[in-house]
């Protein structure tokens, strides 16, 4: 038998030649004796077959189970203050929150609506009992001094997608009512309404295909709401499916299945709490980014609609230099594609308003021009109603060429629009009448009202906060004269005010005396940090803090680890901003194995599992269960803080100058040990971790793709006719299309041409059903006895969502990188369901490609040739 002490005896170099000869005696043997005398050979190739470890010391910090099992705020999506501030009830009395949390015993998320009472009596009565937080900040382990109250619990084994939660876009109407949009019962999303006083839920919307948005006026009589309607590849009675521009997916999905279809929408209005069938507003619609935002009057008379117009594109891009800005960078179909042969417009599309009857669905059209939204600010709030709905503010428009009330005092009096700049106007749906507020100078972000102040509105014109009253007149008024700070508060002689309007900085509108000097000095805030989870304090006029929830009292940052932020040059001289994360227990002057977690990384933001850019994206990441078993992360930025490119394979390159930057520069500080490096890519960034491990020398031992994005002529194939920016990503990745001239271009830049050159350890995650990327990097590497794991998720979607999805992923990376990294293996079972003879199996077919990987690392590497 082979021992260590015979291994030790030889010079490395005599050691090295003896691997081909006991390789093939080592496979004479895999099937009669164990795995473990051949560890030695391993040793030869820099690290040992992973054999069964006792453990040494107890483990410092989270486990999978308990960072999947973190208690979140889903509501404000962001965590951002502004946002904050709109789930305060109007009379101020009253702030909700939104938090998920998962159950993995019984595989189901729990969602919940959170009331406090932040009325200014009670915040200041809590300020004289005795704040806990005298010198400034409260203490992350404190409890809340009110602990919010439970208004409503729903609970789900039905989350497909963690962006897609079953309960969702709560809001105030009046005081006493939130409505929301949920999946109750595991059914389709509907709209509800809930009186904060009784508690009692009333259902609004009986849809037959889940509420995808929805609008309601003050009086709740009725609901406007989007939902997908069927769109088949195949039609009734046809024996066969001519494809044209049909998604790959589509075709070749369950023809009775929404979510494979190309994506059709259609607006309705229904009686609120009526189970009649809701009226169709306008044509259905094919997918063109988010659906758009309907906005219904406060007396429910009104409708006001963006309605894509696909075909106007090229024309309107001859007239107005932004929508031919946007469809350059958004709407590669028109431009590349104008017969729409091989492609349909699915990111980008112009939209002009709409105005609708709510009660019969008489349609006018208000402006016969585009908007200015891009495909990101589709759902942006760009109509604000006024005098009840008589008439409405909608910012952001363009004006139909010739159109008085334009930008520019000669485009004015020659009673013209400038079609260089959107617009802001008031219209009055009644009589179709319309006239010009005033031009915008960049692109809108959005507009917001006035808390309680009639005639009162802020756009966000751009950077630039333009405050808008009307004059006694009528008119509308700039107030220009007005300084507005950075935090949104305007400060004049008369004191402050938000900048919207109102209280907007602690949300609280109307009020008079005590109350109204209370909602001066306190403001409600989302407090987090990068060791810190988020949670909800009141923030009071000398500095002080109340604390009003605390959501995880488990998180203890003693043992949760430390992130910090990391800075490091590229080989390139760019700079890139990311963060490290040690454990609890550091040791100084140890070399410890390092996984890098891509998709984005964000200072401000608490990082518990994977991407703190957004907290709806962690899929297969971590995090801080890495550091349980002595793995360091780094979180790597969405791309370089300066000189990043922009295009498809300038990032990619760039990519990987930024993964061996960072690896270079934790290895000259005494960090990382550069031979147990492993990396995980998400989405987005699966294409780059991929072609990272493909054609460069970066020392990557292992690596995850989690549902990702690549650019071989398989995905080309399978995402046909599915998104235009999508065929645009793969063309630009690839320096070309795969014929005609650019040919050899993208088969120097195809990764799946050249899976012989990939020597990490690769484990791919595949989410959904139906075919996914990566199928052909996997059949490849299997044929070539490379070492490579693919797990397929078919009820998943593109972000887990469901518990033991989760557990599964999350665990198995866990595991997957103990393994390769450190040698290591789980001898007990943490996965419901999992069994001693699974784990068993699991460690069999590894220990199996751990062999394959010392044939693969002893072969020479590839050498990419220039074109």
């Amino acid at each position: 038998m082979l021992c260590k002490p015979f291994f030790k005896s030889l010079p490395l170099s005599q050691s090295i030649r003896l691997v081909p000869r006991l390789l093939l005696a080592a496979r004479r043997l895999l099937s009669m004796v164990s795995l473990a005398p051949l560890a030695p050979l391993a040793l030869v190739a820099g690290l040992p077959l992973a054999l069964p470890a006792a453990p040494a010391t107890a483990a410092v910090g989270p486990t999978v189970q308990q960072v999947v099992e973190f208690n979140r705020i889903i509501q404000p999506v962001l965590y951002d203050d502004e946002t904050l501030q709109t789930q305060i009830s109007p009379d101020g009395g009253q702030l909700f929150i939104v938090t998920r949390k998962a159950n993995v015993a019984t595989d189901r998320n729990r969602f919940e609506i959170l009331l406090m009472d932040v009325s200014p009596a009670r915040l200041a009565a809590l300020a004289r009992e005795g704040s806990r937080s005298q010198a400034g900040t409260p203490s992350a382990s404190a409890p809340p001094h009110a602990p919010p109250s439970l208004l409503l619990a729903v609970e789900s084994s039905r989350d497909r997608a963690d962006s897609d939660p079953s309960l969702r876009e709560a809001r105030w109407v009046g005081s006493r009512t939130i409505v929301f949009r949920a999946r109750m019962n595991d059914e389709a999303h509907q709209v509800y309404k809930v009186d904060v006083i009784t508690r009692e839920v009333k259902q609004l919307t009986y849809a037959p295909h889940s509420v995808l948005a929805f609008e309601v006026p003050d009086d709740l009589r009725r609901v406007v709401y989007v939902s997908q309607v069927p769109n088949p590849a195949r039609e009734a009675g046809a024996r066969a499916i001519i494809v044209g521009t049909k998604s790959f997916w589509s075709v070749h999905g369950q023809q009775d299945d929404l979510y494979p279809q190309d994506r059709l929408h259609q607006f309705f209005v229904a009686e609120a709490g009526v189970r009649m069938p809701a009226r169709p507003l306008g044509e259905a619609f094919p997918r063109a980014g988010y659906p758009p935002l309907a906005s219904i009057s406060p007396d429910g008379r009104w409708v006001l609609l963006p309605t894509d117009q696909p075909a106007r594109q090229m024309a309107w891009a001859k007239v107005y230099p932004q929508v031919a800005e946007l469809s350059k960078q958004y709407g590669a179909s028109a431009a590349v594609d104008p017969l729409g042969y091989f492609s349909r417009p699915t990111n980008y599309a112009p939209r002009k308003m709409m105005a609708y009857r709510a009660s019969d669905g008489q349609a006018r059209v208000v402006l016969d021009a585009p908007d200015d939204s891009a495909p990101g600010g589709r759902q942006r709030v760009d109509r604000l109603w006024q005098n009840g709905g008589t008439s409405v503010v909608i910012a952001g428009t363009y004006l139909p060429v010739g159109a008085a009330g334009g930008a520019k005092a000669a485009d004015q009096a020659a009673g013209k629009a400038s079609p260089e700049a959107s617009h802001i106007i008031e219209y009055w749906p009644a009589s179709g009448e319309w006239k010009h507020i005033a031009a915008l100078k960049a692109r809108l972000q959005k507009v917001e009202a006035a808390g309680g102040e009639e005639g009162r509105f802020t756009a966000i014109d751009g950077e630039q906060r333009r405050i808008f009253k009307r004059l006694p007149d009528g008119r509308w008024h700039e107030a220009v004269g007005d300084a507005v700070d950075g935090s949104g508060t305007v400060r004049t002689g008369e004191g402050e005010r938000a900048a919207g309007g109102g209280a907007k900085r602690h949300g609280m509108s109307g009020g008079k005396g005590e109350e109204k000097d209370a909602r001066q000095t306190w403001r409600l805030q989302v407090r987090q940090a990068l060791n810190q989870p988020a949670d909800i304090v009141a923030a009071g006029p000398s500095g002080g803090e109340i604390r009003l929830t605390q959501l995880n009292p488990q998180f203890v940052a003693e043992q949760w680890g430390t992130m910090k932020e990391y800075r490091w040059t590229d080989g390139q001289g760019r700079r890139w901003d990311g963060g490290l994360m040690v454990p609890a227990d550091f040791k100084p002057g140890v070399r410890y194995p390092l996984v890098i977690q891509s998709y984005g990384f964000d200072p401000k933001r608490f990082y518990r599992d994977g991407t703190n850019d957004y907290d709806g994206a962690t899929s297969g990441f971590a995090g801080r269960a890495f550091l349980r078993e002595g793995i360091l992360v780094l979180a790597l930025p969405w791309r370089a803080a300066t000189g990043a490119p922009r295009d498809e394979h300038g990032s990619i390159v760039a990519f990987a100058d930024g993964v061996s930057g960072a690896i270079d520069a934790l290895v000259a500080q005494g960090l990382v040990d550069r031979d147990r490096i492993g990396i995980l890519g998400w989405s987005a960034t699966g294409v780059r971790v991929q072609n990272l491990i493909t054609f460069t020398d970066a020392p990557i031992r292992a690596a995850t793709i989690l549902d990702g994005d690549v650019n071989t002529l398989y995905s080309l194939t399978i995402t046909y006719a599915f998104a235009d920016s999508t065929l645009k990503s793969k063309e630009e990745g690839n320096q070309g299309a795969p014929f005609g001239e650019t040919r050899d271009r993208w088969i120097r830049n195809d990764p799946s041409l050249h899976t012989d050159c990939i020597r990490a350890a690769l484990r791919i995650e595949s989410y959904g059903a139906e075919a996914k990327n990566n199928s052909d990097i996997y059949a490849l590497l299997r044929r070539q006895y490379r070492p490579v794991e693919m797990l397929k998720f078919p009820e998943g979607g593109h972000a887990l969502s469901r518990p033991s999805e989760r557990m599964i992923s999350l665990q198995g990376n866990v595991d997957w990188y103990r393994f390769w990294l450190k040698g290591e293996k789980r001898l007990a079972p943490v996965i419901p369901g999992e069994t001693v003879q699974g784990l068993q199996a699991q460690y069999a077919r590894w220990d199996q490609m751990a062999l394959m990987k010392v044939e693969a690392d002893a072969k020479p590497r590839c050498i990419r040739k220039a074109l």
